[in-house]
């Protein structure tokens, strides 16, 4: 599954859009408490201005100084704001929290809302007369510490609901496009991997054309050269030269044969305990073989034994090391440790190193960066590694030599 254009622009608006009505329901619910926790207030302020209204005419009875002084008791609760007191039209008595602030209205209905500095005021109004025919009209402004409290937590829990539903969103999406790199890795593995399997049942399909166009005349010319050897005279030095020349390159060309024969064919395993210490003993002889030996290090425990196959085992090991020396390394580098339930090969060089473009590529049949490599050797050492049920991978870099570690 591939992510397009398209989809993304889908995906984008579908989650924008779930963000976008989220959003909106909560802000639909928060004004909805909201609402209601004022309705509550409004409603507890209509049965203060029906009791206020009765206490009112009781104590109008008595004079207006006795009314002054029970608002002014009303006055200190500290949840009222201002109180005042007009008769026919006019003040004649006010008190108010914070000076100059007395928001009333004479025409106001018996009770009113408004927003101030300190939030939600109630105002409540009751109006009377006295056995005069006087009319007088009481205002007292509150505010409600809760309602203010339960404003504010309305309003932290919409950000937070609308917070983390977008951030669910974002989630998915981060997940969605992970899933799709995976999947893509996956597919291009399984194209790597398709890659592979056709070029190695091309590579059969070459090799036994090459047992039979090859091998047959090949070994005819080795016996023939091996025929008219002793008969050279070996005082001449330019034909020694060229005589040990054709030897050379026939039993190069022997090798290239064996490795695209053994590429191509199936690997058969044969484990038995391997003593380390005597296993690089034994590769010796191997090393003092190559063309070009560099310095060959290794370490590993005393006495450390593994259960893998010897003949592969060597094989995997001479090629790495064979690769590295053909490539310029002056020096290599065998640790050998145990990890976990693994037992780990590295071997590190001094060499020129891999190219990060190039590094992916070198376990790759017939890819070489070597002036005179066959690009067989590293992608036998990988089969032969994966037979044996373990795995090999490389890190490197250009100029900084490179490691080779060996899992089994």
């Amino acid at each position: 599954m591939k992510i397009t254009f398209k989809y993304i622009a889908i995906l984008f608006g579908i989650s924008f859009l779930s963000i976008a009505i989220f959003y909106f329901m909560n802000l639909n619910n928060r004004r909805a408490v909201e609402t209601q926790t004022l309705a509550l207030a409004v409603s507890e302020g209509k049965t203060i201005e029906k009791v206020m209204g009765k206490a009112a005419v009781y104590l109008l009875e008595k004079g207006e100084s006795d009314l002054i002084r029970f608002m002014n008791e009303i006055f200190d609760n500290d949840q009222v704001i201002y109180i005042a007191l007009g008769r026919s039209g006019r003040l004649i008595h006010a008190a108010t929290k914070f000076e100059g602030y007395l928001p009333i209205e004479t025409d106001s209905q018996s009770v009113r809302t408004f927003t101030s500095p300190l939030g939600e005021i109630i105002e409540v109004t009751a109006s009377m007369r006295d056995r005069f025919g006087n009319a007088y009209k009481v205002h007292i402004g509150y505010f409600i510490a809760a309602i203010g409290e339960i404003h504010n937590a309305a309003k932290k829990n919409f950000l937070l609901l609308t917070l983390m539903q977008a951030a669910i969103v974002l989630l998915l999406i981060a997940f969605l496009f992970r899933f799709n790199r995976q999947m893509s890795r996956k597919e291009l593995e399984v194209q790597r991997e398709k890659e592979k399997r056709e070029k190695l049942q091309e590579i059969s399909l070459i090799t036994a054309g090459i047992n039979h166009e090859i091998r047959n005349p090949l070994n005819s010319l080795y016996l023939s050269y091996q025929m008219l050897e002793p008969l050279l005279d070996h005082a001449n030095q330019e034909a020694v030269f060229h005589s040990n020349s054709i030897k050379r390159e026939i039993k190069r060309i022997q090798q290239i044969i064996e490795r695209f024969s053994t590429l191509s064919q199936a690997i058969s395993v044969r484990r038995e305990e391997i003593d380390l210490q005597q296993f690089f003993k034994d590769m010796q002889p191997v090393w003092a073989g190559m063309a070009r030996r560099p310095e060959i290090i290794n370490r590993h425990e005393p006495e450390m034994k593994i259960t893998s196959d010897r003949s592969l085992l060597t094989q995997i090991i001479a090629n790495v090391v064979n690769n590295a020396a053909e490539a310029g390394a002056s020096r290599i580098d065998i640790v050998v440790a145990a990890q976990k339930d693994k037992t780990v090969f590295s071997i590190k060089d001094n060499g020129p190193g891999i190219s990060k473009e190039h590094v992916k590529y070198v376990f790759d049949p017939f890819v070489t960066f070597k002036a005179k490599g066959s690009g067989i050797g590293l992608a036998l050492t990988k089969k032969m590694v994966l037979q044996l049920g373990g795995r090999i991978e490389v890190e490197s870099a250009e100029g900084r030599g490179a490691e080779f570690r060996i899992f089994l």
